[in-house]
């Protein structure tokens, strides 16, 4: 059974001597142990550091676990003809107005703290989470000789209840948040106006248009794209690409590779999973790339994160790629 929220704030506590913050207790939410949370810590950088300040050093000498270079290529479907795309899309829209109208904030970050019957008290620190992401954009943008005014149309792809929304536009001129889900749209158009944020819109995201229907100058997106099948995430992806402007940018992020992970589209529409079960999915870096490379867009920049848990089972990254002017 997963660990929960109180396993993870626990052991950073005993091991790292603080409270982890919501993106560090969704990362970690699917291990299958207390014991291999410690193992993942206690080959971390930070613990090192602990042990340094403390003269334990000598104690700290595994480095983190990662996938091998020599993993194999992926067996992921990642094309699929028109009813198979109708059918998947529909399977992804049910989930997550499922999901959006029971577990709204949860279903964006999915800690304990923000179950419905939690999250009153723990509200303001989910909103305020945005901030770091918004803030990661703009330092993106100035690696590579850009600034926020080059950028003035900013599109969030699955944009959620607003948790980044209103922050995105507080940097930049024009904003507009795009969800799957109604309920999540009506309360980050809400969270919106709470903030004062009037430069703000909202769309469905409905196929074949997926909510862009116009050009805009940067695109975002952050632990959504996951949530499809790999088809789909195609799909999303392509209508980006085609929609940025020239000299625009991508950001976004995609696990490209997982452990035991494959995608048939014949099983999974065979078997799909019920209803408001979330699901993650990968695709793989090389049809990004290709994807990237069919609308004139070259890639600037792609690392290595900790959005998906332990990097010796998950390989994510996030990608920045700009558009040809």
């Amino acid at each position: 059974m997963p660990i929960s929220a109180d396993d993870i704030a626990l052991t950073y506590r005993f091991m790292l001597g603080r409270q982890p913050g919501p993106q560090e207790t969704e990362m970690w939410r699917g291990l299958a142990s207390v014991d291999d949370l410690r193992k993942q810590v206690f080959q971390s950088a930070e613990f090192g550091a602990v042990l340094k300040r403390h003269g334990h050093e000598a104690l700290k000498a595994a480095p983190p676990a990662r996938l091998s270079f020599n993993i194999p290529p992926p067996q992921i479907e990642w094309e699929a003809d028109g009813p198979s795309q109708a059918r998947l899309l529909d399977h992804v829209t049910r989930t997550w107005t499922a999901l959006g109208r029971e577990k709204p904030h949860w279903s964006v970050l999915s800690s304990d703290q923000f179950l419905p019957g939690r999250i009153e008290q723990n509200e303001r620190s989910f909103y305020a989470s945005g901030a770091n992401d918004a803030q990661g954009i703009v330092t993106a943008l100035q690696r590579h000789g850009r600034t926020v005014q080059m950028h003035p149309r900013v599109v969030e792809y699955g944009c959620g209840v607003g948790r980044v929304t209103p922050h995105l536009a507080g940097h930049f001129a024009q904003v507009t948040g795009i969800d799957i889900s109604e309920s999540h749209l009506s309360m980050a158009q809400e969270a919106a106006r709470t903030a004062g944020a009037g430069n703000a819109a909202f769309h469905l995201a409905r196929a074949p248009e997926f909510g862009m229907t116009e050009p805009f100058d940067l695109w975002f997106s952050y632990i959504v794209l996951q949530h499809n099948p790999p088809p789909v995430i195609a799909l999303v992806l392509r209508r980006a690409f085609s929609m940025l402007a020239p000299g625009g940018i991508a950001i976004f992020q995609v696990p490209t590779h997982a452990v035991d992970y494959r995608f048939n589209l014949a099983r999974y529409l065979a078997n799909p999973t019920s209803t408001g079960t979330i699901e993650v999915h990968c695709l793989p870096q090389s049809v990004i790339f290709r994807l990237a490379a069919e609308a004139g867009c070259v890639p600037l920049e792609v690392r290595e994160n900790l959005a998906m848990g332990p990097p010796s089972h998950w390989l994510s990254n996030m990608f920045v790629f700009a558009k040809a002017r």
